[in-house]
């Protein structure tokens, strides 16, 4: 075992295998690392959110219709599903192929859809095209990062503070301190999430 910075005598040491979020790092050896010391950290946005920001964009019945029969299709590719999320990390877009393509079929036109299910598909050539990584996220079509942010949005809802209160407690030093062990590190797990939802609305505005 090699250490990656110098051990004072009688400091606790927190060993674990492989990369993980700080999600990961909690629910499997009860310890998270500080923000921003974990590169590897991730935040979700559950697939079923985009879905919902897709519809809250569609406008009259026929367009709802048509949006769940492209859902529909997602599913049939195994792209999305009902229980899975999109996995977005500091540096990268872990679920990148996932992603990519079910904001490609959720904001291409109505023609274009229908030729894609008579082709069953694209090409690779098409698909590196559209290719999405945290540095082209600016560059990806309007339609595309509007969902995607919408969708972040969403996502954000779903916490029971925002940015601002998480960054005050850390920024408090007395009052950190007098919070548990485990809310520290739940503070620390929520604070990581939501920086990397920020960079997100961030890259898509």
């Amino acid at each position: 075992m090699v250490a990656t910075q110098p051990i004072p005598t009688g400091h606790e040491i927190f060993n674990t295998y492989g990369k993980m979020a700080n999600w990961q790092l909690i629910h499997m050896y009860g310890f998270v690392e500080p923000y921003p010391d974990n590169t590897d950290d991730t935040a979700d946005i559950q697939m079923v959110t985009v879905r919902e920001a897709a519809l809250q964009g569609a406008k009259g019945e026929a367009a709802r219709l048509l949006l769940q029969e492209r859902w529909d299709y997602l599913c049939s590719l195994e792209m999305v599903g009902e229980e899975g999320a999109f996995v977005i990390g500091r540096e990268e877009v872990l679920t990148e192929e996932e992603l990519t393509t079910t904001l490609k079929v959720l904001c291409m036109p109505a023609e274009e859809f229908r030729e894609v299910q008579d082709q069953d598909g694209w090409g690779d050539e098409e698909r590196e095209e559209d290719s999405l990584t945290i540095t082209n996220i600016p560059k990806l079509k309007e339609s595309w990062r509007q969902l995607l942010r919408d969708s972040v949005l969403l996502t954000l809802q779903t916490y029971a503070t925002d940015l601002k209160t998480e960054q005050d407690l850390l920024s408090n030093e007395e009052v950190y301190t007098k919070l548990s062990w485990r809310e520290r590190q739940a503070l620390q797990v929520r604070y990581g999430q939501k920086m990397i939802l920020h960079q997100l609305l961030e890259l898509t505005s």
